[in-house]
């Protein structure tokens, strides 16, 4: 008789099962994975067919369905409102709460670590018909608390993700705000203030309906709130409202606001913020919602207060500094930056044959950031360029002389557009400021084949209407100028015929602005293109500034510089 021992079958739930499903629990960090795989391991381990996990919900107070398997009309994502267990005690039957057992769920099982409850597992009865074994049980009981360690620990690695993506998000609202600090600083523009902070608030959390108002010392020391920024709402209000805004010392959440700011809800406002100073509001800032419909969050809420003081900051400091400098020395300053503009602009347009050039140049002050140029190449082709430089006055002539000079040296190399304009981003990039860049467009046109090849470095897209009168937008290309220098570009050819028009312009042409805060806009210079494609270059440029004016009322270049430049394919 043998002495050797008894070997038995293996146990579905020996130490060797645990071991092999806490093995499994442990092999990833990711959150659906684990409950996934502690579903799996317990349906298939106990014989059941259908169990759901759910997760809880500490603020809401509430369990979500993680995962469900089995005819028990739990989708995941649904949420449910369930008593909580006050142990790790397993609930059978008459114990679960009623709207799991509706559902054919009979055990529960808490899945708590260190005392925090992190979910439940619910089951339902055994395929068998059997009951559950008390040696189920417990395997069930030993599994859910491995699963909840691991759950822990998934949920731990999700926070410290969210944690790093917070504070990515972070170190970009501090970057964006240290750069608009930098241009804050650099212009005593108003109107390129609000420019700026309509394109922080777009850009950065995709809001495109504001009102600042900003608190101005008189020079007898009495104070008052002026609308100085505005977009998608009236750029004046009656006093008494203004003077109610002026009162605010804490935020405002209009869908809670009382009737006495019903006025600001019909203007579809949602959030008004004070901007206080020293116990003192300097600025208040009223906002739309966000256009993809996601709320304002802590973090959105200081990005917004340190925005909203840099620009009342910046908006305030131009009065001081407008009641600071002398008149006469800043008139004899911008007269020499007129004048190295003037020289930089051609003086004549090239005439070349089967074609039609003309172009119009009006600066908004003194000297405007606005730059084009037409040159002939060596070969006979046409270089076309414009573009529209950061900023005002004396920086703002000695970039574009800076640009010019670039250009004219590179033309005659007959280097490609590509290689042209990557040369041009490097220069600008080694010889400027950070905060100081470009956007710019070039062309070289062929009046012999009637090829024209471009590059778009970051500029309004020129229009190309076709002599049917179909229209083109030319944006392929690459960044602004002064941004990387190691940035690439890329050219895009064409094929031109008589009648086609070539029209470049700058935001000074389509960003005019018209009653109610209206922009001129690309669609109304398109129709006025396309009413008159069939005449004279210059005609066209006259017919697009009338336009511009008569949509404003005021001189084309009242808001920004207007400069458009005009190219007619004419017949053989």
């Amino acid at each position: 008789m043998s002495d050797a021992p008894t070997v038995r079958p293996t146990d579905r739930f020996d130490l060797r099962a645990l071991y092999e499903a806490s093995r499994l629990l442990s092999t990833s960090d990711d959150r659906a994975a684990v409950v996934r795989n502690l579903l799996l391991s317990t349906l298939s381990k106990l014989l059941v067919t259908r169990g759901a996990v759910l997760l809880f919900d500490p603020l809401m107070q509430r369990f979500r369905v993680a995962d469900a398997r089995g005819p028990i009309d739990l989708a995941p994502g649904t949420e449910l409102a369930l008593p909580l267990p006050d142990t790790d005690r397993l609930l059978h039957d008459a114990e679960v709460p009623e709207a799991l057992r509706a559902r054919g769920l009979c055990l529960l099982v808490p899945l708590m670590f260190r005392h925090r409850l992190l979910g439940l597992l619910v089951l339902g009865r055994k395929a068998t018909g059997q009951p559950f074994s008390k040696r189920e049980l417990e395997f069930v009981q030993a599994l859910a608390t491995l699963s909840a360690a691991a759950l822990h620990n998934a949920l731990l690695i999700e926070e410290l993700q969210q944690a790093n993506r917070d504070l990515d998000l972070r170190l970009q609202q501090l970057d964006t705000l240290f750069e608009l600090a930098q241009e804050f600083n650099a212009t005593i523009d108003r109107n390129r203030l609000a420019h700026l902070l309509s394109l922080a608030l777009m850009g950065q959390l995709l809001i495109n309906r504001y009102l600042l108002l900003v608190r101005i010392e008189a020079a007898d020391g009495n104070a008052t709130f002026e609308v100085l920024a505005s977009r998608g709402l009236p750029s004046t209000l009656p006093p008494e409202r203004i003077e109610q805004l002026g009162r605010l010392e804490q935020p405002l959440l209009l869908e809670e606001a009382p009737p006495a700011w019903d006025w600001l809800r019909a203007f579809q406002l949602y959030l008004v913020l004070p901007i206080r100073q020293q116990g003192v509001t300097q600025a208040v800032l009223g906002l739309g919602r966000r256009i993809n419909g996601a709320p304002y969050g802590p973090g959105e809420l200081e990005f917004l207060y340190a925005l909203g003081t840099l620009a009342a900051s910046a908006i305030r400091n131009t009065f001081l500094i407008e009641a600071q400098i002398e008149r006469q020395h800043l008139e004899r300053e911008l007269q020499q930056a007129r004048q190295i503009q003037q020289r930089l602009l051609p003086r004549r347009l090239p005439e070349v044959p089967g074609v039609e050039l003309a172009a119009c140049a009006l600066p908004s002050q003194e000297v405007g950031g606005d730059y084009y140029d037409v040159l002939r190449e060596p070969d006979g082709s046409l270089r076309l360029a414009i573009a529209d430089v950061a900023g005002k006055g004396m920086a703002a002539a000695l970039l574009m002389a800076n640009l010019q000079a670039c250009l004219h040296v590179l033309v005659p190399l007959e280097s490609t557009l590509e290689r042209s304009t990557s040369q041009i981003n490097r220069v600008v990039c080694e010889n400027t400021e950070a905060d100081r860049f470009i956007t710019f467009f070039q062309a070289r046109y062929t009046p012999s084949t009637r090829q024209l090849a471009y590059v778009n470095a970051g500029h309004n897209p020129p229009m190309l209407l076709r002599a049917s009168g179909r229209a083109e937008r030319l944006s392929r290309g690459g960044l602004l100028l002064g941004v990387l220098p190691d940035a690439r570009y890329e050219a895009e050819r064409l094929s031109l015929a008589p009648g086609d028009l070539l029209v470049l312009f700058t935001d000074g042409v389509t960003e005019a602005m018209g009653p109610g805060d209206e922009p001129f806009g690309e669609d109304r210079l398109l129709a006025c293109l396309q009413a008159h494609r069939h005449a004279s270059a210059r005609a066209i440029v006259e017919a697009v500034r009338q336009a511009v004016e008569q949509f404003t009322g005021r001189p084309a270049n009242s808001d920004d510089d207007f400069t458009l430049v005009v190219l007619k394919v004419l017949p053989s």
